[in-house]
């Protein structure tokens, strides 16, 4: 399972919002694309900013204001492995942020 999603606004929110959403699904892979200068933790093996590389299982793209919620994740996790689609293509809320 891999989220993508692409940083363009406050710092702040990524870590009060994204952060725990990431350490919490360590079983999905999350691919930031972000300018210079964004800090995160280094030791997050499942957060990949700026990476190109393998997509495994279902991608998920969404926009940096919308986090997944707990049913989102879950209906994600149901999703083929050669599923991609949007936050709207899933079908589940999200919290805007």
């Amino acid at each position: 399972m891999v989220i993508e999603t692409h940083f363009d606004g406050n710092q702040k929110k990524f870590h009060h919002y994204w952060l725990p959403l990431i350490y919490k699904h360590q079983e999905c892979e999350f691919h930031v694309t972000a300018s210079r200068g964004f800090t995160y933790p280094k030791d997050i093996a499942n957060l990949k900013v700026n990476h190109i590389g393998n997509k495994k299982g279902p991608v998920l793209k969404c926009p940096m204001n919308k986090v997944p919620t707990y049913k989102a994740m879950i209906v994600f996790q149901k999703k083929k492995q050669g599923w991609s689609g949007t936050d709207e293509d899933l079908g589940e809320r999200f919290y805007e942020v």
